[in-house]
């Protein structure tokens, strides 16, 4: 009972390892290819060995008929092997006939009378009277014929054989070899594609070819590197996250606590501090909401024809009296046409207002921050300068990520939630525009923002304005 069982153990993996192999992709491709190969080939051997049968059997029916009626009659007339044999008259009869008691299987020359002779399967000669055997002739008898086009269609048979064989295991072979190099790396490439579900991001594959599996794990590899700077930028944001509110949650316990124990007093100023904390987790919540949104393709716009010199006098207007607190210059340059545009007010003035708060943040107070307007064949571009410091110009390419942490000039610690130049480029992005950052000779920081420019212009304010949703 027990060897019964440890037989069954062993053999069912084996089992398991045969029935994959059977399902798998290289013995599909060269089981296929085999079997093409055998059937085209065995079907070239049968036509050539019943074609060429049917060939040599009529070229030999036809060759004995010419030696029987050419070469033997020449040889009794020129050999005078008999005492009839310059007179005997030759007729051919079938070589399995008796004439006159000759025994059968020879070649029979007679007449309708019965003279003349009978060449036997030996090459000898009977004579028709008395089988007296006379002078021998040389003549290639169809008894011979016969035997030689056995032994030469064995010969065919044979070459033919060997030849199919070789040629068949050679087609398996290629064919083995080739399909191999195509599942192997397509076997790489699911041991790649497990890591990298199990949570190995660092997983990639070797490209050794050009073709279509090389690309496909170039595809691969490029995807993996994006999962892996994705993840990266995933755990870098929880970690700012949770560093953003800890320290605005702390404060506010702390000032809790502090009155709870009657060692703080609830005044109005202690009231408004905490407020302003609150203020400030709240629009950081809402900014990683609408960052959430977007990344998920779900933030909806209510696109509608639009004048992006009206956008910059309302956000200029709405920000001038944080700018005269801080003692900066909020300007607007405008441009001397009208800037039709396609796109949602709510979110375009979200954009002009962090930009503008981003950059009123950072200018000393005596300095301008100036928002503008232009217009090409093809885009609408909104700009806001600074004269603040700056970035370094390293920092240019990762401005517009969440958290980034660049120039310590430009901290968080003065007010920003460090995600507001990212809230930025998703909604300029999602009315198909572009956003970038420069760094002017005369210093600061400048973010231009281009739109597309719409095709009619902006119908004129109080018209009922068509709304659609994307």
């Amino acid at each position: 009972m027990r060897q019964s069982t440890a037989w069954g153990t062993g053999w069912t993996p084996r089992l398991l390892e045969l029935r994959v192999m059977l399902r798998s992709l290289w013995f599909r491709l060269t089981g296929t290819v085999v079997a093409l190969v055998v059937f085209t080939l065995g079907l070239a051997l049968v036509a050539t060995l019943f074609i060429g049968g049917r060939q040599l059997a009529q070229f030999i029916q036809n060759t004995s008929d010419e030696i029987i009626q050419i070469t033997a009659p020449t040889e009794l007339l020129d050999g005078g092997g008999g005492p009839n044999a310059p007179d005997t008259p030759i007729v051919v009869a079938p070589a399995d006939t008796q004439i006159n008691g000759g025994p059968p299987g020879g070649v029979a020359l007679t007449d309708g009378a019965g003279n003349g002779v009978v060449i036997n399967e030996d090459g000898s000669i009977t004579l028709n009277a008395d089988e007296s055997p006379v002078s021998q002739i040389n003549v290639q008898i169809p008894a011979i014929v016969q035997s030689q086009a056995n032994q030469l269609a064995q010969d065919i048979g044979s070459t033919v054989l060997v030849t199919v064989s070789v040629a068949a295991l050679l087609a398996v072979l290629a064919a083995t070899w080739l399909f191999w190099q195509i599942t192997r790396p397509l076997a790489r490439l699911r041991d790649a594609a497990e890591q990298v579900a199990g949570g190995n991001l660092e997983a990639r594959v070797k490209i050794r070819t050009k073709d279509e599996v090389g690309r496909v794990g170039l595809a691969f590899n490029h995807m993996a590197g994006e999962l892996q700077r994705q993840e990266g930028l995933r755990k870098q944001m929880v970690a700012d996250i949770a560093h953003e509110l800890r320290t605005p949650l702390t404060v506010m316990q702390a000032n809790l606590e502090a009155m709870a124990d009657e060692l703080l007093p609830a005044s109005p100023e202690e009231l408004a501090g905490l407020h302003h904390e609150v203020l400030s987790l709240s629009r950081m919540v809402e900014d990683l909401r609408l960052l959430s949104l977007a990344d998920a393709g779900q933030l909806q716009i209510e696109p509608a024809r639009l004048d992006a010199n009206e956008l910059v006098e309302t956000a200029v207007r709405r920000q001038s009296a944080r700018a005269q607190a801080a003692g900066v210059r909020l300007e607007a340059s405008l441009a001397g046409r009208p800037a039709p545009v396609e796109g949602d007010a709510e979110k375009l003035q979200q954009v002009l207002a962090n930009l503008i708060a981003n950059s009123l943040r950072f200018t000393p107070a005596g300095r301008r921050v100036l928002v503008s307007t232009q217009v090409n064949r093809q885009n609408v571009i909104l700009s806001v300068a600074d004269e603040g410091p700056g970035v370094d110009a390293a920092d240019l390419p990762n401005l517009f990520a969440r958290f980034y942490k660049g120039d310590p000039a430009r901290s968080r610690a003065d007010g920003g939630s460090g995600l507001g130049l990212a809230i930025v480029r998703q909604l300029v992005e999602l009315h198909g525009g572009q956003v970038s950052a420069a760094l002017p000779p005369a210093g600061g920081l400048t973010i231009r923002i281009q739109l597309p420019l719409a095709v009619t212009a902006p119908k004129r304010a109080g018209l009922p304005q068509f709304v659609s949703r994307r």
